[in-house]
């Protein structure tokens, strides 16, 4: 488990240190980041709306129900 938080720790050390050097960032290095954040923040929100929906309704998806032959 702690290897695990180590990790986890390490990413965000990577990504705080890229965000700090994006005032000097290259319109390319610029674009890409955007790119990746709007992907990341479509994905987020598209996540909490499926659960959002899921637990408003109350409705779980049920198996359709099969007809019986007489």
């Amino acid at each position: 488990m702690a290897g695990v938080k180590e990790e986890l720790l390490d990413i965000l050390q990577k990504v705080w240190i890229k965000l700090q050097g994006l005032p000097q960032a290259s319109y390319l290095e610029l674009g890409a980041f955007l790119v990746i954040v709007l992907f990341v923040a479509t994905f987020l929100f598209l996540i909490v709306l499926s659960c959002a929906q899921c637990f408003c309704c109350g409705k779980l998806k049920q198996p359709a129900t099969r007809v019986q032959p007489v």
